[in-house]
């Protein structure tokens, strides 16, 4: 039964550190200020965080597939991979500034960062949704953790609510499969739905593809997305925009190629449409926002959409394309929340105008990285926006593609109005403002930590859009031991 556990010692360590800071934290909290405590407990997590990035380190060499506790969790080369992502950007997003002063945050993002390792190496139905719901239920408490602004209890409610609703279908779903194949295991689902299929099965699928695109933030279930990532403080919405999309997206792709393979021609439809809506709504709906967090969650839904085109053909060459496409969009996202996070008490647009004349390397690095976003050449995101709709195109997808290269073009527009209002308006002006907002002039003000993360994604952004043979290089000994 605890076959292979050596496999699973990231997460156990993960587990082990949970319950000891958690401990540690309910005891620091009655000797030391609120402000000490959390530095000490974010610290312990940076520093545990990097532990599990070693422990992830030394099955970097794994060969072929691990079965792990008699088949409920697998392990193979591009899972550890994942991990070593989602543990690498979680530790970032802890070592930024932030304005909560709850130790609690950092114990959150730690038990989101396990449940997230589980879900992408769950091999049932069981320990996937184990996985979800640790995820989901910590991203609950944080979406509402700064509990004196009316703006995050509401995001946090409606997060739960509509969170709640996704769990449920994707319960449900997972209740039809279970009912028609007497398996909770993904590899015996897999050869049962092959040879025999039923009404029943695809509608649990089509419930489960649902939940998880909900997770996502793809249209048409993205209604909790723009309100979530407003609401939220803006350490925390960097934490929801970069780190669990991976995770999300590599299990959706494990379940299509996986035991959903034998009906993904029914199914596949499903995945075109909200392709098609995430990148139109994506790209209309950002126009005419006032506030950067609504304009960036708009973004986040349009980057759905292509990478969804990318899962669509479901080839090893298109899965590869995604990879690189989601590990691109993770590093500018950490660029540009870095920069937001500095800037927190600026919800608007434009109050950004005037930041080439207070910090011109600042303006410079912001528009650099919001070009790449948009996907202009030479820069990173182009070519992996090429990558992604070449696939499509190879595979037939015309009409996706040509949706998606309309909409990538209407994008730029919003992209380019940030640009303008940084560059070539009055830092005096500003034209949005709603009832109760306080409007405050821009202060550029960027500690060291910050300095050094803002370095490094401009340095990895510059690699890639100069040397993208090494991204397509790392991706593919990363997929090897998942060639379809």
């Amino acid at each position: 039964m605890l076959l292979n556990i050596d496999y699973l010692l990231p997460e156990i360590f993960l587990s082990i550190v949970s319950v000891l800071l958690i401990g540690y934290g309910v005891v620091l909290s009655r000797i030391g200020s609120k402000l000490s405590q959390l530095k000490k407990m974010t610290n312990l997590t940076s520093f545990s965080f990097l532990l599990t990035a070693l422990l992830l380190l030394d099955q970097i060499s794994i060969s072929g597939r691990v079965e792990i506790s008699n088949g409920l969790l697998v392990t193979d080369q591009s899972i550890v991979f994942i991990k070593l992502i989602l543990v690498i950007s979680s530790a970032i997003i802890l070592i930024l500034p932030n304005q909560l002063k709850d130790y609690e945050f950092s114990q959150l993002v730690l038990l989101s960062l396990l449940g997230m390792m589980i879900l992408i190496s769950s091999n049932d139905l069981i320990m996937m949704y184990l996985g979800i719901e640790l995820m989901s239920l910590s991203f609950y408490v944080l979406a509402s953790i700064n509990r004196n602004t009316q703006h995050s209890t509401e995001a946090g409610i409606k997060y739960f609510l509509l969170g709640a609703l996704s769990s449920g279908l994707l319960l449900f779903g997972m209740a039809l499969v279970y009912a028609y194949t007497g398996e909770t295991n993904l590899e015996a689902i897999s050869s049962i739905v092959w040879y025999a299929n039923t009404p029943e099965i695809v509608i649990g699928a089509l419930f489960i593809s649902i939940a998880l695109l909900f997770k996502l933030g793809a249209a048409p279930f993205h209604m909790w997305l723009p309100d979530v990532y407003e609401g939220s403080p803006t350490i925390v919405t960097a934490f929801f925009a970069i780190v669990p999309k991976i995770s999300i997206l590599f299990t959706l792709a494990n379940l299509l190629s996986g035991p959903f393979l034998g009906i993904w021609e029914t199914i596949q439809p499903l995945f075109i449409v909200c392709a098609i809506l995430s990148l139109i709504v994506g790209a209309i709906g950002a126009i005419n926002q006032g506030k950067i967090k609504r304009l960036i969650s708009y973004s986040a839904i349009s980057h759905v959409g292509f990478l969804l085109i990318g899962i669509i053909p479901l080839s090893f060459l298109s899965i590869q394309a995604t990879l690189i496409y989601i590990t691109l969009y993770i590093i500018m996202s950490l660029n540009t929340f870095t920069l937001l996070i500095n800037f927190s008490q600026h919800n608007y647009i434009s109050q950004f105008s005037g930041l080439s004349r207070s910090n011109i390397i600042l303006a410079l690095t912001f528009t650099f990285t919001l070009l790449s976003i948009a996907g202009i050449p030479p820069l990173a995101g182009f070519f992996s926006k090429y990558l992604v709709l070449i696939n499509a195109i190879e595979n037939q997808f015309y009409l996706l593609s040509f949706i998606a290269v309309i909409t990538s073009a209407i994008s730029t527009f919003y992209y380019l109005r940030l640009i303008k209002w940084i560059f070539f308006n009055d830092s005096s002006v500003y034209i949005y403002k709603d009832l109760g907002d306080t409007i405050l002039p821009l202060k550029v003000k960027i500690n060291s930590t910050s300095t050094y993360v803002l370095g490094f994604t401009i340095f990895l952004i510059l690699t890639f859009m100069i040397f993208p043979e090494s991204l397509t290089s790392w991706s593919y000994v990363a997929l090897s031991s998942k060639l379809i």
